[in-house]
């Protein structure tokens, strides 16, 4: 049976750029000569090969790659290529968790400002009410703005509606809380009021709560 006749490198040496044309575009100008040198050329066949494991999806460092060119241009063998894949999954994390920690700084400073622009709204809206935030003692009486000579109501309540009290009319911007209801709140829990017009409108809402 006959052996079958190897096939040898015939012309010059192709470029990498020749090489890399034949290979994406066999059909192009040139490309067949480029292509037939090189399955009878060691050098070239390892130059596509080499070119082969550049196009794989794992991404190459530029200072091996700029490496590989250098010895193909001395004639060199090709080095056995290190790619960071062992490595590659604690890069994208250290990233992941760096884009986190910025979008949590961000959060956390857009969440500070809003509560200030929150906190500084609701001083503004019960500015002249009192009692408001943590206070020693029940409060003896409620105080708020009460522009026109109108009577007006306090309520007081808690979060549950589980203690709701409402005053008899009074004018001028005071209520009188009377002892005995002043027994009946408890420390640590916030309480609510607001002021009621004959007509039955509320108004701004702040709470108090008593020191344990």
């Amino acid at each position: 049976m006959t052996e079958p006749i190897p096939l040898r490198a015939y012309g010059p040496h192709p470029t990498p750029e020749e090489i890399y044309g034949a290979r994406n575009n066999p059909g192009g100008p040139g490309a067949e000569r480029v292509l037939r040198h090189a399955a009878g050329c060691a050098r070239c066949s390892e130059e596509m090969a080499r070119q082969e494991a550049f196009d794989q999806p794992a991404p190459m460092p530029a200072a091996a790659l700029t490496a590989a060119w250098e010895r193909f241009g001395r004639g060199e063998p090709a080095a056995a290529v290190r790619r960071p894949a062992r490595w590659t999954p604690v890069y994208a994390l250290a990233a992941t968790l760096v884009f986190c920690l910025l979008g949590l700084g961000i959060w956390i400073a857009e969440q500070g400002r809003r509560d200030s622009d929150v906190e500084r709204g609701s001083a503004e809206v019960t500015a002249g009410w009192a009692p408001t935030g943590i206070v020693a003692a029940p409060p003896a009486a409620f105080t708020f703005p009460a522009p026109g000579d109108g009577p007006r109501r306090v309520k007081v309540f808690d979060t549950q509606q589980t203690y709701v009290w409402t005053s008899e009319p009074a004018f001028g911007g005071r209520v009188v809380f009377p002892e005995a209801e002043r027994r009946r709140l408890k420390p640590g829990v916030e309480y609510f009021w607001t002021v009621v017009g004959d007509a039955g409108e509320g108004g701004a809402a702040p709470s108090f709560r008593i020191k344990k």
